[in-house]
């Protein structure tokens, strides 16, 4: 980290529960710039790269392809496998990222996620899903089908080659697939001036919806915190000279932001943007060439007002916002 950061102290991350599927994690602070980046990657990562369990192959007995229809239930085969697509799966790391299951259905029932039975180490995070409904009593309906652990968007084009070259079965239907787990992820940052000597500081706020609740939100964040540093990492060679003068390790940081003495004598420059103004108002001062609040105290008042795009209220509002600070004009 930059060794500004001593000024600002350690960097802290807050996890806080929204509902059930909705989790914010807010990090404070680092210096101005730096939030905008690591939001836009982080979020980007988590959309793109979700490693969850999902269905890619179904075979059903006697059913040929995709456009059937089976008399005894009520959905078209369409259905039936837009249905299954929504089903999201947790697979342990020691599975095969590809596992097939066989079931029977009983008829006269309407079944759903919950419905399925699934080997050790494969969990539905979403039981709630509805699938299909089998109108007769006397049938029984024989399914199979392969779920596949990946992350991204297999296409039909991807799946239909891919198992062509390792030998495709008969009746077998394909289904394409996004392995989304998370609604969406937003980021927001808040800039804070909480510095006597006009420091900006940013907040990063980032919100995670995922579909069920059995998924971990900080499994993904972690997860794309991962991905960002090893591809990072890639970029320090060994014989690249870095100058850790200006940078510092996490763990010496303090744990609390020391904030600078009150006096008039250790303020040495503070910013024009450091004054709660309007945009208006600051952007006037900023044409005027008056871009630091020692500038602005020497000052009169009726300096102030001879200029191009400050009037009274104007005046009144920095009069205010430099007495906010223990300041005031030259008279």
């Amino acid at each position: 980290m930059l060794d500004i950061q001593k000024v600002f102290g350690k960097p802290k991350i807050f996890e806080k529960k929204i509902d059930d599927t909705t989790y914010q994690y807010e990090l404070k602070y680092l210096p101005r710039g730096f939030w905008h980046t690591l939001g836009n990657s982080l979020r980007r990562i988590i959309l793109a790269y979700e490693p969850a369990g999902a269905i890619t192959w179904l075979k059903i007995k006697w059913v040929p392809y995709e456009y059937a229809t089976i008399d005894w239930v009520r959905e078209s085969v369409i259905d039936m496998m837009l249905n299954l697509k929504k089903l999201r799966f947790k697979m342990d790391e020691s599975l095969d990222k590809q596992i097939w299951i066989e079931q029977n259905f009983k008829g006269g029932k309407k079944y759903y996620g919950k419905d399925l039975m699934l080997p050790s180490g494969v969990e539905l995070v979403n039981e709630d899903v509805y699938l299909f409904e089998i109108t007769d009593p006397n049938v029984e309906l024989v399914m199979s089908f392969r779920i596949e652990k990946w992350y991204g968007y297999y296409s039909l084009d991807f799946l239909r080659k891919r198992d062509e070259e390792e030998g495709k079965e008969v009746w077998l239907i394909l289904i394409d697939n996004d392995f989304k787990v998370v609604d969406y992820v937003r980021y927001e940052v808040e800039e804070i001036i909480d510095d006597f000597a006009g420091g900006v500081k940013d907040k990063l706020i980032l919100e995670i919806k995922t579909i069920s609740p059995k998924i971990n939100a900080r499994d993904l964040v972690s997860f794309a915190g991962e991905v960002l540093a090893s591809y990072a990492r890639i970029f320090i060679y060994e014989d690249a000279y870095i100058d850790t003068s200006v940078l510092v390790d996490y763990n010496e940081l303090e744990e609390t932001v020391k904030q600078p003495e009150k006096e008039e004598k250790e303020v040495k420059v503070m910013p024009i943007d450091a004054l709660p103004l309007s945009e208006r108002t600051r952007n006037a001062l900023i044409k005027n060439n008056i871009l630091y609040v020692e500038d602005l105290e020497k000052k009169k008042r009726s300096e102030l007002l001879s200029m191009k795009g400050i009037g009274r209220k104007a005046v009144e509002e920095i009069i205010k916002a430099l007495e906010n600070i223990w300041k005031k004009l030259a008279g």
